[in-house]
């Protein structure tokens, strides 16, 4: 909070005095030339510096007001006890009642702490919910720094043991490197390690200075999964080095040997500080080895192994111990000939700048001057620790505090930085009165809109760069990709950052700052709470790139001059090649990989080459732009642009003369023109570029994670004739089109309404043409599948007021379209129906089938009409409500899905693939006829319209694998899922009442165990009101979760084929399974196990004759068996079973039994299923008054289940009760 601007003063026995003065931390150095510090003392001391203000006078006015203001609190509590106290607030004039007694206000005035805190809510908060949440999180994440005594105890034995250490006289290398062996340690030189004939010395002297730096003493430290750090840095002394060390790697290998050397005192005295000593490359930097001190569990009073904590050391040199122009942008430190000394010299050109080298060396002398500055913002700014806190567990979650990228350090100056600066307008951005919540938000839209690239960042204290050619701008431009100067203008911190990591810091930002402003939604979850970096959910493509063997040509020896390790140097090489390549195909190319572990200081240092840690690189695409088959080049006229085009892409490179004239070099990656082939182009496109410029290739281990899951979209039996859903939407805006045109009807069509789901692009298969007739002669059959439109005539008042008359007129109209359209489409077939209320089928030379049903408004209040009647018994009433209920979904619920999930297919390109997927993949789970295919389509259409906490999906794979994500970490029985299908139109009171409604179910109300809530649909029960059932939305959160994690491992792995486990289902968990016969089921060819010699078909004895075979396979291509055969099963023993099927292909039903049944219970007339009774055990009645309990006959039950299947089922095995 911020505080008050009168400060209280101390109180001491009832009185105000003033506050003593708090004395200095003497970890913090205000200057580098002082003494070293002798002493340590508590961190918990208040390090801020009493200031004249502080001080309240005895007697003054302030005391006097705050005295009252505690006699009134005692006062009050004091009436709080009176019995004559009543509950009524204010007499009728609305003034606060006095007590009768004494005449005082019943009623205490807020105090000054409450006004503040209310103020804090209204207007430095986004809203009271968003600020109890950052309280409460701010709680959980925060050090409780009184319970921190073992780590300050360690502390003050680390200062003790390095006061102590002696010195370690001059030796050569190999003598140092031998001594040090001796003691078990091994020196955790960089690459390239030092030369064997060196002739500088190495030597160990006492540190000058020490000091704990960090987020401890700053009280800023935020918990998380891989611990908290507490931070030493420790002086070198200036004696230990000489004027050149700045070459060659020579003072970081006397910085590695120092390092050494304090392991092994530490690793002597595990008597008086019992820690296991291990060495970590900081920030994946090889050349900053620090030393980490880990708790050995001793039970000590230095034992810190229950607080999270590990202890770093930081070797530091001073300021002044080599001239900052020396270390410069621009200058070179290490020479070529050190690098490869086989590579002759020539002094003639002028060596390539060691910018990296330099800023890493200049960051060894900078820990105690940017801590004095976040100290002084601390100090300042109230609400600046806890702002630092929560940028950390932002920058954690989207796993951005990589080796070398933005880490909560940086965040903290930015923040600093923004407070001592003002923007362009001249307005100063923050100010010391803002809440954490300001500081954070405000500092996101800084990284989110500033341009780092044009106006990088100067923290001097003008903001401009230092004077003179060393440090100027466009020395920091031309040597690193990312500027951040600290105060003094001369070090970058962000020297080791690629423009790929800022490039995704910034997108993130982007993305947090959208959600930060939403106002309708709580978006607290996934800026905070939620861990967002896994790579199969985060990219929409990404590529597993293994180390290599062979150096690319772009690696020379000037380049690892500054890049000693080829990992890192593909890690900023890669994205800067694929993002040129790319263009406006992507928003966002970045790579990350693994860092090197800590290693014991007994081993040598692990290399990342020798690790075989994969590269892995992520894209987030355009939607528009990435499925360019495309890419266009220079004109070849223009030779250095043409030049630098072809050296990118090599043989791929050609000139061609386009439609509107003009002749450019360009590139095409030719496909079949769908959207599953155009969405791999940028798949194609790197694989291209990688093998062509760092020589990997897919055969050689690199995975490219974009299409894998395409071919279980497509049936393995079934031919393509359309290959989109662009052919089937022509056909039916065609037939629409002639039905409006009929002519010889007694009332118009007025409008055809699709209500298939593959008509709105949702089906799991490309809706397919009835095959030539030609085809049926060699056996190939497939379902003919109808799909489902609705027709709406011209208003009429000649319609019937009763339902089975507007039935039977339904069926006159059915018979008088049917006549009219085959008159005037000669070729068209048309089918009349009475089953299932009455339908059209009609198939036009397209080759598709439509169903038609006919629709009149009136007969939504006849329903409601027989629904109110009361002179009926109990099952008529439902059986109306039933037929009411059918009637809803047929003509009002589905037609509205499906014209929303056209919309939001058609502004959405990989939607349709994700729903596709989905339930794909919960069909390969037998879970088919437990979850309506509607409520598949919401969830996955929740993904792109709510895409939040990442952007939105832009290829099939990401859109799938979210989907999956949603099922998993979403709370049914407590949230209810809000899905908008047009956007705007779900009022916050909606998304109220729905919230309130689901409450009250998990209290017991009844209600869908599975909420999803539309703009239309407020209660979630459009198709969720039966099914799915509590056990089964259980049962589908399990799978996503397993599935989620097979995900994970196989893309960590590089493992694509493992990918088709996701759709093989355990055979484990079921009583009954019911076998059918392949041949007999129409949906057999788009098994994922399709075997073709099941359907292999006898030879005609004469060809003239139409066999039985053949009329059969002609019936299964107009209706699928399976699907009945489902329907009265459920129908008929849904109250003591679960059924479960795969609908695409399946060849069994597997049923589990209701556990309430399974259990028994006692007998009585009309039980819904043939039972059988059982004797209870241990039963001490006579025989004749034995009470009989009855049990399901599970394979009577079965047997009545095969039956009612004949000539469908091949078998039915029962798994469980047998002895029953």
């Amino acid at each position: 909070m911020v505080p008050l601007k009168r400060k209280a003063a101390a109180q001491q026995n009832g009185k105000f005095v003033k506050r003593r003065n708090v004395p200095a931390d003497p970890f913090i150095d205000p200057s580098d030339d002082e003494d070293p510090v002798s002493d340590i003392v508590d961190s918990d001391a208040d390090m801020e510096d009493a200031e004249a203000e502080d001080f309240v006078e005895e007697g003054s006015d302030a005391d006097e007001e705050e005295v009252g203001v505690e006699d009134d609190e005692d006062s009050e509590a004091d009436d709080g006890g009176d019995e004559d106290v009543h509950d009524g607030d204010a007499n009728a004039n609305g003034v606060p009642r006095a007590d009768r007694r004494t005449g005082k206000s019943l009623f205490k005035p807020p105090t000054s702490d409450e006004l503040q805190q209310l103020k804090e809510t209204s207007d430095l908060f986004k809203s009271n919910l968003f600020k109890l949440q950052i309280d409460e999180l701010l709680s959980e994440v925060r050090v409780d720094y009184n319970k921190t005594s073992p780590l300050e105890k360690a502390l003050h034995k680390i200062k003790e043991i390095l006061d102590c250490i002696g010195d370690v006289p001059e030796a050569s290398l190999a003598e140092a490197i031998s001594r040090l062996a001796s003691e078990g340690v091994a020196v955790p030189f960089p690459h390239p390690a030092p030369p064997v004939d060196a002739q500088y010395k190495f030597a160990f002297k006492k540190p000058s200075k020490i000091f704990v730096v960090g987020s401890y003493l700053l009280k800023t430290v935020a918990k998380n999964p891989s611990g908290a750090n507490g931070d030493v840095a420790v002086q070198m002394p200036e004696s230990l080095f000489q004027e050149k060390d700045h070459v060659n790697y020579r003072y970081f290998y006397k910085r590695a040997y120092y390092l050494a050397v304090l392991a092994s005192e530490f690793r002597k005295k595990r008597k008086e500080l019992n820690v296991k000593v291990e060495f970590q490359a900081f920030q994946g930097d090889r050349r900053r080895p620090i030393l980490v001190l880990r708790a050995a569990k001793d039970g000590k009073d230095t034992d810190f192994s229950k607080l999270g904590f590990c202890i770093r050391l930081f070797p530091t040199i001073p300021q002044t111990l080599f001239p900052a122009a020396r270390l410069a942008p621009s200058r070179n430190n290490v020479r070529l000939a050190f690098i490869n000394p086989s590579q002759p010299s020539d002094n003639r050109s002028e060596p390539p700048p060691t910018s990296r080298y330099n800023a890493a060396m200049l960051l060894d002398t900078a820990f105690v001057p940017h801590l004095n500055l976040l100290h002084h913002h601390v100090t300042n700014c109230a609400g600046f620790r806890d702002a630092c806190v929560l940028g950390k567990v932002w920058l954690t979650q989207r796993g951005l505090e990589q080796s070398g990228g933005f880490n909560g350090f940086l965040f903290a100056m930015m923040m600093g930085y923004l407070l001592r600066t003002n923007d362009k307008s001249g307005v100063r951005r923050l100010g010391n009165s803002f809440s954490s919540y300001q500081l954070f938000k405000v500092t996101m839209e800084f990284l989110a809109s500033h341009d780092f690239e044009r106006d990088p960042i100067f923290m001097t204290p003008d903001g401009n760069p230092l004077d003179g050619i060393e440090f100027s701008l466009d020395a920091f431009l031309s040597n690193y990709d990312v500027v951040i100067v600290d105060p003094s203008g001369k070090i970058n911190m962000a020297g080791g950052m690629s423009k790929a990591m800022l490039d995704e810091l910034q997108f993130e930002a982007k993305l947090s700052i959208q959600q930060l402003n939403d106002t309708e939604a709580d978006r607290f979850e996934s800026l905070f709470l939620r861990k967002v970096d896994a790579v199969h959910l985060r990219y929409d493509n990404s590529a597993r790139v293994p180390m290599i063997r062979s150096i690319p040509a772009s690696y020379t020896s000037a380049v690892a001059l500054d890049f000693p390790s080829l990992h890192v140097y593909l890690q900023h090489f890669i994205p800067k090649l694929l993002k040129r390549a790319l263009t406006n195909r992507t928003k966002l190319v970045c790579a990350r990989a693994e860092s090197l572990p800590a290693w014991p200081c007994d081993q040598n240092p692990p290399v990342l080459e020798d690790e075989d840690i994969p590269i892995i690189v992520g894209l987030v695409l355009d939607v528009e732009n990435s499925i360019r088959m495309v890419e266009h080049g220079p004109s070849p006229d223009d030779p250095t642009p043409a030049a630098e085009f072809r050296e990118l892409w090599g043989e791929k490179s050609e000139v061609r003369r386009f439609k509107d004239g003009s002749i450019l070099e360009s590139v095409v990656f030719d496909c079949d023109g769908t959207l599953d082939q155009r969405a791999m182009v940028v798949g194609r496109m790197v694989g291209h570029l990688l093998q062509r410029h760092i020589g990997v290739a897919p055969k050689e281990g690199m995975t490219y994670w974009a299409g894998q899951f395409n071919r279980f979209l497509k049936g393995p039996g079934i031919e393509i004739v359309a290959p989109s859903f662009q052919t089937v939407m022509e056909a039916f805006s065609t037939f629409a089109k002639d039905l409006r045109a009929l002519d010889d009807l007694p009332l118009s069509v007025t409008s055809v309404i699709p209500c298939a789901e593959g008509l709105r692009y949702s089906s799991v298969f490309i809706p397919q043409p009835r095959p030539e007739p030609n085809k049926f002669k060699e056996g190939y059959r497939p379902l003919a599948e109808a799909l489902d439109v609705m027709i709406e005539f011209e208003s009429s008042g000649r319609w019937p007021d009763d339902l089975e008359a507007i039935a039977d007129m339904k069926l006159a109209f059915y018979i008088r379209i049917a006549e009219t359209v085959t008159k005037q489409h000669p070729g068209t077939r048309a089918i009349v129906s009475k089953d299932d209320g009455g339908y059209l089928d009609v198939t036009p030379l397209s080759g598709y089938t439509f169903r038609c049903r006919i629709h009149h408004d009136r007969e939504e209040l006849l329903h409601e009409r027989r629904v109110a009647d009361q002179g009926v018994d109990t099952a008529v009433k439902e059986m109306r409500q039933a037929s009411q209920a059918a009637y809803l979904q047929r003509y009002h619920h589905l037609p509205y899905h499906t014209l929303r999930m056209q919309n939001l297919c058609l502004r959405h390109p990989f939607l349709p693939h994700a729903i596709r997927l989905l339930k794909r993949w919960v069909a390969a789970h037998m879970l088919s006829a437990q979850i309506p295919r509607e409520t598949l389509e919401l969830i996955a259409a929740r993904v792109f319209v709510d895409p939040s906490p990442w952007s939105e999906p832009s290829s099939p794979f990401v859109g799938f694998v979210r989907a999956l994500e949603l099922i998993r970490g979403w709370d049914w029985k407590r949230e209810p899922l809000v899905v908008e299908l047009e956007k705007g139109k779900l009022t916050a009171e909606m998304k109220a009442k729905a919230a309130d409604l689901v409450q009250a179910r998990s209290e017991g109300a009844k209600g869908p165990a599975m909420c999803i809530v539309t703009e239309k649909d407020t209660e979630g029960t459009w198709w969720g009101a039966r099914k799915p059932e509590r056990l089964i939305v259980d049962r589908l959160v399990a799978l996503a979760g397993a599935a989620l994690k097979h995900i994970e491992d196989a893309v960590a792995q590089g493992a694509a084929k493992e990918i088709a486990k996701l759709f093989v289902t355990p055979p484990k968990g079921y009583d009954v399974v019911i076998r059918l016969q392949p041949q007999r089921c129409p949906r057999f060819r788009q098994s994922l196990s399709f075997d073709s010699s099941y359907l292999a078909s006898s030879k005609q004895k004469y060809k003239n004759l139409v066999s039985a075979k053949d009329r059969e396979d002609a019936l299964l291509m107009e209706f699928d068996p399976v699907e009945k055969y489902l329907e009265e099963l459920e129908a008929a023993y849904s109250d003591i079973a679960l059924f479960f099927h795969d609908r695409y292909g399946g060849t069994s039903i597997a049923v589990v039994w209701r556990p309430k049944v399974v259990v028994g219970g006692p007998w009585k007339v009309g039980l819904p299923f043939n039972s059988t009774p059982v004797l209870p055990e241990n039963s001490t009645k006579k025989p004749s008054k034995q009470t009989w309990t009855v049990v399901p006959n599970f394979k009577a039950i079965a047997a009545e289940m095969e039956r009612l299947g004949t000539g469908l089922v091949a078998g039915v095995e029962i798994i469980t009760h047998l002895d029953e």
